[in-house]
């Protein structure tokens, strides 16, 4: 039996998710998906979703504000948000049931950037090009508005103990974000692969499609043609800036390809907002 729920406040910047959409960047088209893997991951195994291609809400900075229109299990995973059910607090990283008519308003983010909204069975949304995440001009809109109805699988769900679940890997990191080298590392000089090594870097701009980082690194004048980038291409700029493709990133680009982000250091990049500085190990 579904469930719906209806979007009161959408929140600062709030899509849906499942795993992304692969096998389609010969179209142009981004694998999208989750910023973060990890507490999109943690969020469906809290809720025993076991199909790893789940959906679900993935907030931005200020989470969104749900009107229940029939039952579901929930529970939030990612950056720390306050969470109310009724005017009711509710714990941070734990299964709880929602029924007709309950309110979940989700606050701005205490620490980290990305939250993510699971429901038990998922979301029930119409596939395009094998994936439900939203992206434009895939998807009509990128991300869920105010007033749309969203469809819950509603799935039986018995909430298991506490430790059945908690050990996931930790993603506490100091800004330090591991990285394989890339396919122009060897053709840089010794001066600019230590700067990139030894040299802490400051976030500007980012968003879904990628991450602008500002350091100490000299203009360059490096010629390219355009090759395959994924999410995690660390590719330095003429300018000296580097940028990072993420999940809604373009699927090629003419800038020299320095590193590459491992897994891990993608869904801890995910959860860092704009001031923050990082550096880079190999």
């Amino acid at each position: 039996m579904k469930s719906y729920i209806k979007i009161i406040d959408p929140g600062f910047y709030t899509s849906i998710q499942d795993k992304g959409r692969y096998g389609f960047r010969r179209l142009g088209f981004p694998v999208s998906g989750p910023m973060d893997k990890y507490a999109f991951n943690r969020v469906n195994k809290i809720l025993s979703n076991c199909d790893d291609d789940v959906s679900v809400l993935e907030c931005t900075l200020k989470g969104p504000t749900i009107l229940f229109e029939g039952p579901s299990w929930v529970a939030i995973c990612g950056a720390k948000m306050p969470i109310y059910k009724n005017d009711e607090e509710i714990k941070y990283d734990t299964p709880f049931f929602c029924d007709l008519g309950d309110v979940l308003k989700i606050g701005s983010a205490l620490n980290g950037v990305r939250s993510y909204i699971g429901f038990s069975g998922g979301i029930s949304r119409k596939k395009i090009y094998k994936s439900t995440s939203q992206y434009i001009p895939i998807t009509e809109n990128g991300k869920i508005i105010k007033g749309d109805k969203i469809s819950l699988m509603n799935k039986k769900f018995t909430p298991k103990r506490q430790n059945k679940f908690s050990k996931l890997k930790s993603l506490k990191s100091k800004g330090i974000l591991k990285v394989f080298q890339g396919p122009f590392w060897n053709n840089l000089d010794n001066k600019i692969k230590d700067l990139l090594i030894n040299n802490q870097f400051k976030i500007g701009s980012n968003n879904r499609m990628g991450y602008r980082l500002s350091g100490n690194l000299p203009e360059n004048n490096f010629k390219l043609h355009s090759s395959s980038v994924l999410p995690g291409t660390v590719q330095l700029t003429p300018k000296g800036d580097l940028i990072i493709a993420m999940r809604d990133g373009q699927v090629t680009g003419g800038y020299p390809r320095v590193f590459q982000l491992s897994n891990k250091a993608q869904s801890q990049l995910a959860q860092f907002s704009t001031g923050k500085t990082v550096r880079f190990i190999l």
